[in-house]
């Protein structure tokens, strides 16, 4: 069944932790799932899982971590193409941009009571510039070319219905190919879809249909977050909003070395909870991640998820699109749940909270010169939400943006030829605003 209380699941989550009694839609994703990929073989033989607990060798092909170590390179992407984008707003002046029809189905409700809500996770296209993608609470996949002057629905071909249908809180272009995206589709069919067509076509890839075998270490595959690898491009993370089923510890993370054709299973630490939402990054390589959950905070390992070490005291919020982000000069800022937190190079001991930039902040992304975060990111957390912003070359010092009152910050996106950011804030609303 699906649950209609996300909100009120999140909100007990800041204070309590979310359980697993809010169950998502119980049904596989439907749809043909031709060029998915099985999970036959996909990780020989049951050696153990990843993390500390020896163990737990996997029951359905599961394996350690040793596969991470694939191509460490990547092709070239195409040289970036901007798109010429008129009557852009005034410098710092933020316009509201959400598509008029999602604007209009904010907080009405749908046939099973489930409520529509607005934009969620998004993404911008680095290569096609001017070009961005916006997921949305029950109301579709909607894609821009000018900047987000208009917006069309863009999920229209193979499994359009089921990307359409749920939230999208995760949402990834691959950084070779723009062509290539990656997307979930919360509290709908629960899975991991895959577009090769800029949108249009989606092909499951994790799902029980799509991982049969794989698929059994989940009670409903309720796919979280996603983290595509710098290094390579072929090589993602995905993380999981419910717990692991024995032999597994409570928390398991599925790893592919081949753009989601075949997964493998990394069991957690055994101390997390896995009934929580879960985040995860790539660090300074292909081995080195971050993962974090409101109630098991961050950890983060340098081994390819073979081993962990918390990061004391640094804490996630519970909504999935949280940025990481790392400079020019391999200095890392993470959104935290009270506020931005930095490290000069990831390490576990050096990172360090900075005074005065929560709370729950969401988005946080750079244009390479300057850095920019948005705080609440959480419906009817705060009275206004703030949007801070700081140059590289300083990052302690964070400087409040003029900006309309809003009541939710949002997830971040930049488009850098423009000039142009974006902010993504649920119910809240879709803006724009031309930075320095």
């Amino acid at each position: 069944m699906r649950t209609s209380s996300w909100c009120i699941c999140g909100l007990a989550l800041l204070v309590f932790g979310c359980g697993s009694d809010a169950k998502p839609n119980a049904k596989a994703a439907g749809g043909a799932n031709a060029g998915a990929g099985g999970s036959n073989g996909t990780a020989g033989s049951s050696t153990g899982g990843g993390g500390k607990s020896s163990g737990s060798a996997g029951n359905n092909g599961s394996s350690g971590a040793t596969g991470s170590a694939g191509m460490r390179n990547n092709p070239k992407p195409p040289l970036p193409q901007v798109a010429a984008c008129d009557n852009l707003p005034a410098p710092g002046v933020f316009e509201e941009i959400t598509p008029e029809v999602v604007r209009q189905g904010i907080g009405t409700k749908m046939s099973d009571g489930q409520t529509k809500g607005g934009t969620f996770a998004m993404a911008v296209d680095q290569v096609n510039q001017g070009t961005a993608y916006a997921g949305t609470l029950f109301q579709g996949l909607w894609k821009t070319t000018d900047c987000g002057a208009t917006w069309n629905v863009i999920a229209t071909g193979k499994n359009a219905e089921e990307v359409n249908t749920g939230m999208n809180w995760t949402l990834f272009i691959d950084p070779v190919d723009p062509n290539i995206l990656y997307t979930n589709s919360g509290y709908g069919s629960n899975g991991l879809f895959k577009s090769t067509d800029g949108g249009v076509n989606w092909t499951d890839i994790w799902s029980r249909e799509s991982q049969p075998e794989l698929a059994k270490a989940f009670t409903y595959n309720f796919a979280n977050v996603v983290a595509i690898d710098p290094f390579d491009h072929l090589h993602v993370l995905l993380t999981f909003h419910e717990p692991c089923l024995a032999p597994h510890p409570d928390t398991c993370i599925v790893e592919t070395n081949d753009g989601g054709s075949t997964w493998r299973i990394l069991d957690g630490e055994p101390s997390w909870n896995g009934s929580e939402g879960q985040v995860i990054f790539f660090m300074e390589s292909s081995d080195a991640w971050l993962w974090g959950s409101q109630n098991s905070g961050f950890w983060r390992s340098e081994d390819a998820g073979k081993s962990w070490t918390e990061i004391k005291d640094m804490t996630t919020s519970h909504l999935q699109s949280s940025q990481l982000l790392r400079t020019k000069a391999g200095a890392f800022y993470m959104a935290a749940a009270d506020g931005i937190w930095t490290s000069s190079d990831g390490k576990v001991p050096n990172w360090k909270l900075i005074p005065d930039t929560g709370p729950i902040v969401g988005g946080l992304v750079s244009d390479g010169t300057n850095m920019y975060a948005s705080t609440c990111y959480f419906p009817d957390f705060c009275d206004d939400a703030r949007y801070l912003t700081s140059p590289e070359t300083d990052g302690q010092t964070w400087t409040e943006m003029k900006h309309p009152k809003m009541s939710q910050g949002g997830n971040l996106g930049i488009d850098k030829a423009h000039k142009l950011l974006f902010s993504s804030n649920l119910d809240a609303g879709l803006w724009r605003v031309v930075v320095p």
